[in-house]
Order: structure tokens, then sequence, then C-alpha cells
């Protein structure tokens, strides 16, 4: 790409500790300011899904250990199909493209399909629907109208919509949620307060008050 290779490592490196410094020091000023922080009941939504889903994970692969989730006779067992499952359908698009050139399954990537999928949880179907849409108008309708435009600016908008979007979240907690000011209401940011995903009501099985999922004991 013709880019300097010193240039570029002493910024990753300058980027990569100025940002582990930040990280930290707004995560401790949020633990420590932000009341009922990762709470589910927590006013503002700072709910920390990222993090629960990985404290989840520690304990299933960690306290409890995959052995008695996963294997024959537990739990869980039939999920061991999916290996199967990714195995075959790449090779199944594979051929589908093959004797089909000139279908949509050209397109079709399985890793990216299976992957694409693993922000689920925490990310939510409204999440999803918010990427798909941008990236439906970057790169298919303006990339397929204005190819050279598309060639030259994508990842540029890209980046910036990146840094817009943390801009604006900056703005929005010292103007408005800290300063406990109203938010602007208006379609886009009151629709999705009503969803299911929103509501925590996207459950098939509600549980009655004392009793837990699972099993009451792992041996």
């Amino acid at each position: 790409m013709k880019i300097p290779t010193r240039v570029t490592f002493w910024a990753q490196m300058a980027s990569c500790i100025w940002s582990s410094v930040v990280q930290v020091a707004v995560l401790n000023w949020a633990f420590g300011s932000i009341s009922d922080i990762c709470s589910p009941t927590q006013a503002n939504r700072y709910t920390c899904p990222n993090g629960r889903v990985f404290f989840n994970a520690s304990v299933i692969w960690g306290v409890i250990g995959p052995k008695r989730m996963y294997s024959i006779g537990q739990m869980y067992a039939s999920l061991q199909w999916f290996w199967l499952a990714g195995a075959a359908l790449p090779i199944i698009i594979w051929l589908a493209a093959k004797k089909w050139p000139r279908s949509s399954a050209k397109y079709l990537n399985a890793p990216l399909i299976f992957s694409g999928a693993g922000m689920i949880p925490p990310a939510t179907p409204l999440t999803y629907l918010a990427w798909g849409s941008v990236g439906f108008v970057f790169n298919k309708f303006i990339r397929n109208r204005w190819r050279g435009w598309w060639m030259e600016y994508n990842y540029v908008i890209s980046a910036g919509l990146d840094v817009g979007t943390a801009l604006c979240l900056i703005v929005m907690l010292f103007a408005i949620s800290l300063s406990n000011s109203s938010f602007p209401s208006w379609w886009g940011n009151t629709k999705a307060l009503s969803t299911m995903d929103y509501t925590d009501t996207a459950i098939q099985v509600v549980l009655p008050k004392g009793e837990k999922f699972g099993p009451t004991q792992w041996e």
C-alpha cells in the first residue's frame, strides 16, 4: 500500500497506548459516577451487555466447563451437530454457485453468515437492521450507481461515521444524560423503546419466581 512501515508502526503503538489509558480511565470513572451501572434496570440503559455476555461465557467455559454442557447425554449435546452444518454449508454454496453461476448464490459466504451473527447476544435484530440498512445503501445502491465515488470515499465515509457516532455519544452523555435534560423525542428514538428487544419480553419461557433454568446442581 506504499505506507511507510516505521510511521505506521509508531502510529499504531501510540494509538494503542492512548486508547488503553483512556478506556481504563473512563471505565473507572463510570463505575464510580454512574448509579446502578450494569444493572438491568439502570435508568439510562448502561446495562453492560457485552460485559454480561463475557461474564456468562467465562462461567460456562471455566466454572462449569464444556464437558458438563455439550458432551453426550448433557443438556446441549445436540449443538454438536452444528459442526457438521458449518462444514457442509460452504460446500453446498460452492456447488450451487457452480451449477447456477448467474444466481445470487455466488454472493453467499458461509463463514461471513455465521460470524456475522456472532454478536447476538448482546446485539439485537434492531441493531442488525441499522447495520444492514447502512451497508445496503453504501455497498449496493451507491456502489452500483456511482462506482468511482464509492471506490474513492467509501472507507473514508465509514471511518467518518464511526468517529461521528463516538462524538455524538460524548455530546449526549455530558449535555443531556448527566445534566438530567430531556432528550429530543421523535419517531427515530421512541419507536425502538416499544420493541420486544428493549422491553425484555422476547423470552420463550418465563420462569416462576424462585426457579432457575437448567439443572439444580452440576455433577
